[in-house]
């Protein structure tokens, strides 16, 4: 099994001058395949990462996402994923 991070490096809505919650829907794809659909809700200026795992083999990834407001996300192949200890190698 294989394992992303997900990252959302920014993530809200202006309301006004002010910064409020939105939500995002985020498409996360190894190659052409979809791996992953998540729902994030919330603001944040600060990064916030999520691990996904997926055997959908090799290929380059990417993430694309709706959004109302404004939305920075990233992905990128882990070995060993912090939360539940699994390791690839």
């Amino acid at each position: 099994m294989s394992s992303i991070k997900l990252t959302v490096r920014r993530l809200y809505k202006l309301q006004g001058e002010r910064m409020v919650n939105t939500r995002a829907t985020a498409r996360v794809y190894v190659g052409e395949t979809l791996v992953a659909t998540e729902e994030i809700t919330g603001m944040t200026e600060s990064s916030v990462s999520k691990y996904l795992h997926h055997q959908a083999g090799n290929g380059p990834l990417r993430v694309e996402w709706d959004c109302e407001g404004i939305a920075d996300m990233a992905v990128s192949e882990i070995q060993a994923c912090p939360c539940c200890q699994h390791n690839e190698l």
